[in-house]
C-alpha cells in the first residue's frame, strides 16, 4: 500500500511536469541519480529508471515506473548490486553503514559498508509475493516473511533474533525498536529513521575548466565532455567529495526518442536545457583521484536499462580496531572490579 500511494503521487507529479513537446515523440525514458552513502573513497549510487509510452490522447505517460539500479563505486570501477523497488536505505551502526535493499524478487538484501570493505551480510525472503514489508531499528531488521509471520534478524551478528506470529498479536513495539501496527490493509512496520543522504555540490564552469567548489580541483573541460551525452551537461554535474577522491554524477535526464513527423530528432532535457541529439551511448559516472576515470554503468534502450558493469563482489569487513580495544578495555575493567570486590569481601 505504501508503494502504491507513493507511485500514484510520483505519476501525478510526472504528468504535471511533462512538457507539451512530449506529444511529438513516441517514447521517452527518464534517469535520476541518487548517491545514498559514501565511506572512505567509495560510494553507493542508485539510478532510478522510468519509461514512457503514448496514451490514448497521444501524450506520453509512465509505463514502467521507478525501477532502481544500484551500484557500488570505488577507485577501481562501478559494480552492480541489483535492482530494487526503491533506493537503498542506510543506517549507521558501530563503525559501519548497513544498506537495506528491497529487491525486485521480494527479498531484503543487507550490505555492510566500511572503509575499503563492502559485503553482503544476509538476504531475507519475504514470501508475500509483493514488495517486501520491513523496518529497521539497528541492529535489528524485521521483515514480514508471510501473511502471519514476522522475522527479526540482528544484522550485526547475522543471527535470527526472533519470530512473531501475527495471529492474535496486538499492535505494539517488538524486537527492541520496531513497532507493529495492525491495520485494515495489513501490518505496518515502523522503525528508526535512516541516515540522511550525502549532499553533493554543483560544479561550475570556468573558461576551459570545470571547477569543484570547496576544493582546489579544476578538471579540463574536454576530458569531461568526452564522457557526456551533451556538452551542455557540463554545468549540471554534481560532485560528491570522498575521502581522497571526488565522484561526479550526471544530472537527472529526460530522453525523448522515436520522434514523429513533427520532430527533427531525439531530445534531452536536464536542468533548464533542451538539447537535440542524434542518439545516446553508454552512461558513465566520473571518478577523480588525481586522474579522471569514467566508469560505465550501462545503456538505456527505451524499454529497460541494460547494465554493462560487473556484479559487485564481497570485500570482507572486520571489526574496527577502536571497537575491539573498547571491548578488551571493558573486560579488563570488569576483571579489576571483580578482584577488588573479592579481596574486600575476604578482608
Amino acid at each position: 500500500m505504501r508503494r502504491i500511494l507513493g507511485l500514484l503521487l510520483v505519476l501525478h507529479v510526472l504528468l504535471l511536469f511533462l512538457p507539451s513537446g512530449s506529444a511529438d515523440y513516441l517514447g521517452a525514458e527518464s534517469l535520476g541519480f541518487y548517491v545514498v552513502a559514501t565511506y572512505g573513497d567509495a560510494a553507493v549510487l542508485s539510478l532510478e529508471y522510468t519509461t514512457y509510452s503514448p496514451s490514448m490522447s497521444g501524450a506520453l505517460v509512465p509505463s514502467t515506473c521507478c525501477i532502481h539500479y544500484n551500484f557500488y563505486i570505488n577507485s577501481s570501477g562501478a559494480y552492480f548490486m541489483g535492482r530494487s523497488w526503491e533506493a537503498p536505505v542506510v543506517y549507521q551502526y558501530r563503525g559501519f553503514y548497513y544498506l537495506f535493499v528491497a529487491s525486485m524478487d521480494g527479498s531484503v538484501r543487507v550490505y555492510r559498508m566500511g572503509r575499503d570493505c563492502f559485503e553482503l551480510v544476509t538476504t531475507v525472503k519475504s514470501n508475500t509475493g509483493e514488495e517486501p514489508n520491513f523496518a529497521v531499528a539497528v541492529p535489528y531488521l524485521v521483515v514480514q516473511t508471510g501473511e502471519n509471520e514476522l522475522v527479526a534478524v540482528n544484522v550485526a551478528k547475522n543471527v535470527t533474533a526472533g519470530i512473531l506470529d501475527l495471529r492474535g498479536a496486538e499492535s505494539g513495539t517488538y524486537f527492541k525498536g520496531v513497532t507493529v501496527v495492525e491495520g485494515e490493509h495489513g501490518v505496518r512496520l515502523a522503525g528508526d529513521a535512516p541516515e540522511e543522504t550525502p549532499r553533493g555540490v554543483n560544479v561550475s564552469v570556468s573558461g576551459n575548466g570545470l571547477v569543484i567548489p570547496g576544493t582546489d580541483i579544476e578538471l579540463p573541460m574536454n576530458a569531461v565532455v568526452a564522457h557526456l551525452w551533451a556538452v551542455e551537461e557540463e554545468g549540471y554535474l554534481r560532485a560528491y567529495e570522498l575521502e581522497n577522491a571526488v565522484l561526479l554524477v550526471p544530472p537527472s535526464i529526460m530522453h525523448y526518442f522515436a520522434p514523429d513527423s513533427n520532430s527533427s530528432g531525439e531530445l534531452l532535457e536536464f536542468g533548464n536545457e533542451r538539447v537535440g541529439i542524434r542518439g545516446i551511448s553508454s552512461l558513465s559516472v566520473l571518478y577523480y583521484d588525481g586522474g579522471l576515470k569514467a566508469f560505465s554503468l550501462g545503456e538505456p534502450v527505451g524499454s529497460e536499462f541494460r547494465v554493462t558493469s560487473e556484479n559487485v563482489t564481497s570485500m570482507g569487513c572486520s571489526v574496527p580496531r577502536a571497537y575491539a580495544l573498547e571491548f578488551w578495555a571493558a573486560v579488563v575493567l570488569l576483571a579489576l572490579i571483580g578482584f577488588t570486590w573479592f579481596f574486600m569481601v575476604r578482608r
